[in-house]
């Protein structure tokens, strides 16, 4: 070849026809190359979409329903993804990595099938009226999660089917949590009324205004229990949701049925004009006793205050319906007239039920004459207890369960603390040998001691210079509230009602200030006051039904405790996998 020849310029290649540029692979797999990232980005869509709904539903269930239609198209695009993959799919099923994880998948949805219907047919199981006891276990202290063999006696003897209508906004987070925890509490009730039918429904006030004003509700939350066969209806109004979720109790509850089922209310009185505590007086912190007739109320009782010349015009009418059930004197300072205290003396012949509060030395001596017609003497002095006390005052009693201080009596039992900011004390005015007995053997007076002060314990009478002397101040331990049931007075006789005895029942406690306003709330001091009226009242069956406390148990770390638990906490499964995996590789390679 010439170099003329070598260096001739390079004839440029034709440019390719059109029939060249066509492509000749198949439509469908042009499509199906495109598609892959349409294919992802479904994939994506579709999974972010499902976690969008179960995140709605989780968190607001006032949106329930429309968490289900974000679910529902979030797994309709994850299953048109799956349509366009469908080799994708199939390959990853049954290609030979497919067939390992299908069997994997085979045993978990197994194994989740089982756990779901085995779950299925426990909660059948535990819904049903009157579950086993074996089903359902509550291991909280206060068995806080089911009710009481009272409720449970009271459900016995329900004589119509009753429907609960609860009124809840839920438009808040402290009120959904208010509503749940009342749905556990009428869920109970419902499983265990086995004689009668007992529903609940929920119904928004906001959304159904007309059904409130039905039952003429306008404070919310609030419970309408109904009789429905006979339409007798009680109306429970409940707490404040901001300040806890438990805004009913079970006694709530019972308090309504036994009022549906027309369980006469009874009527406690509050005795005036002796200088005793405010019923009105509602003052926080004060030494009124609104709280304490509020709570009677709550309890179904009828409350009146009334002079002791009011309950003579009850017992002149002879008729046994207009008796109150028992007669409270919180905190009497002022003597009675002789026609008052022979008023209080009938009244205690026909059977009557009296709790009186008293504070030391400071007790009219008409009242302490009263007492001694049933033995029952009011000690002079206050009592110290330096062994069990509320620092830095020896005179505000601590009276603990721990410290044998609450004999077995049905008005304390379960209790471990009540506090009394001064307190007298009681005991027999004569030798308990020699009080007469009737024809049966039954002693005309006993006296049960329901709380009492320690052994280092005395009744102070120089409060200023608080010190025992051995010569003046009386040794402990002092019983500060006793009951006493007397089937006559000392030097009086028995009186009969169709051959049956009357007794006179008392509950006499050593302070009034313990139900005051500024203490009601303290400890069991409140459930002392209720009980001891259901105990005067024959209402034996809601001494148990106090509300239940939560039990709350801080756990108390030093620095060094807390910052193991954090660092451990942060660090130490992390640490834990990483070695295993450092292990599992050096064992293999």
């Amino acid at each position: 070849m010439t170099t003329q020849d070598s260096q001739q310029p390079e004839v440029p290649e034709s440019r390719p026809t059109m029939e060249e540029l066509a492509d000749d692979t198949p439509l469908r797999e042009r499509i199906m190359a495109s598609a892959r990232s349409i294919r992802q980005a479904l994939a994506l869509a579709g999974t972010l979409i499902l976690v969008l709904g179960a995140l709605i539903w989780i968190f607001l269930r006032d949106l329930e329903g429309y968490s289900y239609i974000v679910m529902g198209i979030g797994l309709l695009i994850l299953i048109i993804d799956a349509g366009i993959s469908f080799d994708a799919v199939r390959y990853a099923v049954f290609g030979r990595r497919g067939r390992y994880g299908l069997n994997t998948a085979i045993v978990l949805i197994a194994f989740l099938a089982i756990a779901i219907v085995l779950n299925f047919v426990i909660y059948w199981a535990v819904g049903r009226p009157d579950p086993p006891g074996f089903l359902r276990i509550d291991t909280t202290s206060t068995k806080q999660f089911i009710v009481s063999d009272a409720t449970l006696n009271t459900l016995s003897n329900l004589r119509e089917p009753i429907q609960v209508t609860a009124f809840f906004r839920r438009n808040t987070p402290q009120r959904q949590a208010a509503w749940r925890a009342t749905e556990d509490l009428l869920s109970e009730f419902k499983r265990r009324s086995t004689e009668q039918p007992l529903s609940f429904r929920l119904v928004d006030p906001e959304l159904e205004p007309n059904v409130a004003t039905e039952y003429g509700i306008t404070q919310f939350p609030s419970l309408a229990i109904e009789a429905t066969e006979s339409r007798r209806t009680e109306v429970i109004p409940g707490l404040n949701p901001n300040d806890g979720p438990n805004v009913f109790s079970e006694q709530d509850v019972i308090t309504g049925l036994l009022v549906v089922n027309q369980i006469k209310q009874k009527t406690i009185v509050f005795i005036s004009g002796h200088a005793v505590r405010d019923l009105v007086d509602a003052t926080r912190g004060g030494d009124g006793y609104a709280l304490a007739a509020e709570s009677l109320v709550r309890e179904n009782y009828a409350i009146a205050n009334e002079t002791l010349q009011e309950l003579g015009q009850r017992l002149s009418s002879n008729d046994p319906e207009l008796l109150p059930a028992a007669i409270i004197f919180a905190g009497p300072t002022k003597e009675m007239t002789e026609s008052e205290e022979g008023i209080l003396a009938e009244y205690g012949r026909r059977g009557g039920s009296i709790l009186m509060l008293l504070e030391p030395d400071t007790t009219p001596d008409s009242f302490k004459g009263f007492l001694s017609r049933y033995a029952v003497g009011v000690g002079d002095g206050t009592v110290v207890d330096t062994a069990s006390y509320v620092a830095p005052n020896p005179t505000f009693l601590q009276i603990k369960n721990t410290n044998s201080q609450l004999p077995a009596h049905p008005l304390t039992e379960d209790f471990d603390v009540l506090y009394m900011p001064g307190s007298t004390f009681y005991s027999y005015n004569i030798d308990p040998q020699t009080i007469p007995l009737t024809d049966e053997g039954i002693p005309y007076v006993r006296l049960e001691l329901v709380a009492i002060s320690t052994l280092n314990s005395w009744a102070e009478t120089d409060i200023e210079n608080i010190g025992f002397q051995v010569d003046e101040d009386q040794g402990g331990p002092h019983p500060v509230a006793v009951a006493v049931e007397a089937v006559a007075e000392i030097g009086g006789s028995p009186r009969r009602d169709n051959d049956e005895l009357i007794s006179t029942q008392m509950v006499l406690i050593g302070d009034t200030d313990f139900a005051s306003n500024a203490y009601f709330g303290s400890a069991r001091n409140g459930d002392l006051f209720v009980n001891s009226v259901n105990y005067l009242a024959d209402d034996y069956e809601l001494i148990t039904l106090r509300p239940k406390q939560v039990a709350f148990r801080e756990l108390v770390l030093t620095e060094s405790e807390r910052n193991f638990v954090r660092w451990s906490g942060w660090l130490l499964m992390p640490i834990l996998i990483a070695l295993a995996g450092i292990w599992a590789w050096w064992r293999r390679r």
